[in-house]
């Protein structure tokens, strides 16, 4: 079910154009990556998303209320406000007030029945591992723990759509795949997830769709295996771990169609020119020198390389 879409979105402030001609279809149960450069349009395309902001020309359009037919997102959102959550870079809880005061605080923003509101707060600190620290101030949690006070108060009215703008910032390694990890367990609940990031190999893990943000257009956006298949022809990778014949081994790979080969002591890595014939090509070789490799690994290119290498066309 089609959820929110964006048809030649743009937006501008005053002469500067920001976006331009954003088309982006968001459906119930997606996890959309929004990757790109700091400056490149993507908290401004969270927006225009989350109805913040009208688009300058163009249309973002809900469906929440089937009934009543695709819709303008902007215009309607205090109809709609209790269908969308938004958990910005910067915390926006408030760090003089105890874990459960914040959700309170943000739950009866919403109206929602008392009992309605506690039952969620319970199920949220269940799931957030904040029970048992509910009393506490929230500028005493530590960094992963008001990151994740910070995403219980976007879900504490039970959005269907969450926007989120960089939840693994300033996190070690450990903590961002603990909350992109609870994020996924959110998504499995019923909740559309928009996660705009700069870790792409944990969106690359976590999201089914993803959109290119550079220089202000939406360059390549929808399944992330769809968005892979222009790169695989050539952008492949081969990591061989050989035996004690790596000098040898290195010497035939020279006769191979590679573009590069690149020595990491303990393995080797090769970028080929046509996969396929080299691994053939390579196999053949080994077998009839009667070579050792403790290992190959064929490796696809990654969504960091889609990445760098969409930009750099496009600067």
């Amino acid at each position: 079910m089609k959820l929110i879409e964006l048809r030649g979105a743009s937006k501008s402030f005053g002469k500067n154009g920001i976006l331009q001609d954003v088309n982006i279809v968001i459906e119930e149960g997606d996890i959309w990556g929004i990757i790109g450069r700091s400056g490149s349009g993507k908290t401004t395309l969270l927006n225009l998303i989350a109805g913040f902001f009208e688009p300058t020309s163009g249309e973002v359009l809900h469906s929440f209320k089937v009934t009543e037919g695709p819709k303008s997102l902007h215009a309607h959102l205090h109809q709609i406000k209790e269908q969308i959550g938004y958990a910005p870079q910067h915390n926006s809880f408030y760090p003089k007030l105890t874990v459960m005061e914040n959700l309170l605080h943000f739950g009866q923003l919403y109206n929602m029945p008392k009992e309605t509101l506690q039952n969620n707060i319970k199920s949220l600190l269940q799931a957030t591992d904040l029970v048992g620290h509910q009393n506490k101030l929230a500028e005493h949690l530590s960094g992963g723990m008001q990151k994740r006070l910070d995403i219980a108060c976007s879900l504490v009215h039970k959005p269907r759509l969450l926007v989120l703008d960089e939840p693994t910032a300033d996190l070690d390694p450990v903590l961002q795949k603990e909350i992109m990890n609870f994020l996924v367990q959110v998504n499995k609940q019923g909740v559309t997830l928009i996660i705009a990031s700069h870790h792409l190999n944990l969106m690359e893990k976590v999201c089914n769709k993803v959109a290119i943000v550079h220089n202000g257009r939406v360059h390549s956006n929808g399944y992330l295996e769809e968005i892979r298949k222009p790169f695989l022809k050539d952008n492949f990778t081969i990591s061989l771990t050989p035996g004690d014949n790596k000098e040898q081994l290195i010497s035939m790979l020279r006769t191979l169609p590679v573009n590069k080969i690149i020595d990491r002591q303990s393995h080797i890595i090769i970028h080929p020119k046509n996969v396929i014939k080299t691994v053939t090509s390579l196999l053949a070789m080994i077998q009839d020198e009667n070579l050792y490799l403790h290992d190959m690994d064929i490796r696809r290119p990654s969504l960091d390389e889609i990445f760098e290498i969409i930009t750099k066309e496009k600067d």
